[in-house]
């Protein structure tokens, strides 16, 4: 009876997680199928399989109306800067929190998490009126210092919890030897916290990648967009052509999909941050 039980259990845990596992597979082969489609054959049968899966009509039709080497090369720039930014805060004020002792450590580390249940949205105005003021409407770096700027209290609170982990007799040895805040910083703390250090990168290159808001928001020339928001712009004009919007939403979804499943390893273990000493 026992036995019978634990296998219907069980059971009951597979179905649900196929049933999850369909629901997050089903919209990418969706999109997928639909993009070797043409408009008449959606029309037709949305549902089908594609006809011809050698059609293509809509990939060239995407690289034709958008600059993709240009835009990729947008993106990539932007998150590279955006997350140089973030982590050269991010991991020096986590060691500091973490590791040093002094007044009103604990209040800071407070004032960060609170920062962190402020909707994002209360900062759009704010944020575009200092960008105006400081003439950074239209220009890269405006996105690139808001990306940083708001990735870094989340950064800041998960590489804390890992690094409280850390081992202080470690730490108090090499001060011992001689070793200052930046040696133990870059020699000691960073190489034991990389697989954190890795998770948050996923987690904020991710995020930005599917960052809508802020490119159309600061950036309104056609050649500064990120992939992301000229992909959405497209879509406005093009809002009948559903194989062309499948197409674009694929070609957006797809580099985060890669980055998750060949940083997986990383991902697991970031989900068990401070977890465990």
């Amino acid at each position: 009876m026992k036995n019978f039980s634990s296998s219907l259990t069980r059971t009951g845990i597979l179905l649900i997680l196929a049933l999850l596992a369909v629901a997050a597979i089903y919209p990418l082969l969706f999109m997928l199928f639909t993009s070797f489609k043409t408009t008449v054959e959606y029309t037709t049968s949305p549902m089908a399989l594609p006809q011809h899966i050698t059609y293509l009509d809509n990939f060239i039709a995407m690289f034709s109306s958008l600059d993709m080497l240009q835009l990729l090369l947008n993106t990539i720039g932007y998150i590279l800067l955006a997350l140089l930014l973030s982590l050269i805060v991010s991991i020096p004020a986590s060691f500091t929190l973490a590791k040093l002792r002094f007044p009103y450590r604990r209040l800071f580390f407070l004032l960060i998490i609170a920062s962190l249940i402020i909707p994002g949205m209360t900062f759009i105005i704010p944020n575009y009126l200092s960008m105006a003021h400081l003439g950074l409407v239209d220009n890269f770096l405006s996105v690139v210092l808001l990306w940083a700027a708001t990735s870094i209290p989340g950064s800041v609170f998960l590489l804390t919890s890992l690094m409280r982990g850390l081992p202080g007799e470690i730490l108090e040895a090499t001060r011992v030897d001689g070793a200052n805040y930046f040696h133990q910083l870059v020699r000691i703390a960073m190489p034991m916290s990389i697989s954190g250090i890795v998770t948050i990168s996923i987690f904020n290159v991710t995020a930005w990648w599917n960052d809508l808001l802020t490119p159309l928001l600061f950036l309104q020339t056609d050649n500064k967009q990120t992939i992301t928001a000229a992909i959405a712009t497209i879509g406005g004009r093009y809002a009948t052509d559903y194989p062309l919007l499948m197409t674009s939403l694929l070609m957006a979804s797809v580099p985060p999909i890669l980055i998750y499943i060949f940083l997986q390893s990383y991902i697991r273990r970031g989900m068990v941050i401070g977890a465990i000493k």
